[in-house]
């Protein structure tokens, strides 16, 4: 991902959305490093956007713990620590797999037929060894599981904790192998939850998320106690 990525096309209509996304996207696809120091003149050149805007948008990356706000109003994206990362994941595995068992319970044709469709999209881009447009594409998956759960609380603490992660799990994919047994979870994901086996799924949820906390530690671990 470059700079350029980042200007909105869009009109004017939820600006700060388009931009509050687009840097989540930054920050995970790592233009943005944590501990970066992010300039707000920069950011509206960047996006092509008012400094109202920017400024909207940094709050609610603010309120998602995403970005940190530091003396003389020195904005800078946060930097996580093993445990906030361990932390983190076990509370994935405290919701994320309920949610998807409140999912398989009450999705229509339609969501259902979505995360067939979201499937195909990434193993089309397995294919193609594009680790960030994999990961922006399993993250979509977890979303929909979240949207279509029932539960409004479940969606918006899962997405919180999605977003906080974001960076280190395109980190994490980048291990050895782990493109290829992250697919083989995600393939006993979908293929559970399309034939409505709750059991198996929420159980295939819990290996990924577990095996994704154990690839980001040790990302960890050839590092600092930071990443």
């Amino acid at each position: 991902m470059e700079t350029e990525d980042l200007r909105i096309e869009e009109g004017p209509t939820l600006v700060r959305e388009h931009a509050a996304r687009k840097l989540r996207d930054a920050i995970a696809a790592g233009l943005y490093k944590p501990g970066a120091r992010l300039v707000e003149r920069e950011l509206c050149d960047a996006l092509g956007v008012s400094r109202t805007s920017v400024r909207e948008a940094m709050r609610q990356l603010q309120a998602e713990n995403l970005i940190r706000v530091g003396p003389r109003r020195n904005i800078s994206v946060a930097i996580l620590t093993v445990q906030d990362a361990h932390d983190i994941y076990e509370l994935r595995e405290m919701v994320e797999p309920v949610a998807l068992r409140r999912f398989i319970a009450a999705a229509d044709a339609a969501a259902m037929r979505q995360v067939s469709e979201s499937w195909a999209i990434m193993r089309k881009t397995f294919a193609k060894r594009d680790a960030l447009a994999l990961a922006r594409e399993a993250t979509r998956l977890y979303e929909h599981f979240l949207t279509h759960c029932g539960s409004p609380v479940y969606r918006d603490t899962g997405v919180q904790l999605l977003n906080r992660v974001s960076y280190l799990r395109l980190a994490a994919m980048s291990s050895p192998g782990r493109l290829e047994s992250g697919m083989e979870e995600w393939r006993a994901i979908v293929e559970a939850t399309v034939q409505r086996n709750a059991d198996a799924a929420a159980e295939a949820y819990v290996a990924h998320i577990r095996n994704a906390r154990l690839a980001i530690e040790q990302k960890f671990a050839a590092k600092d106690d930071a990443i």
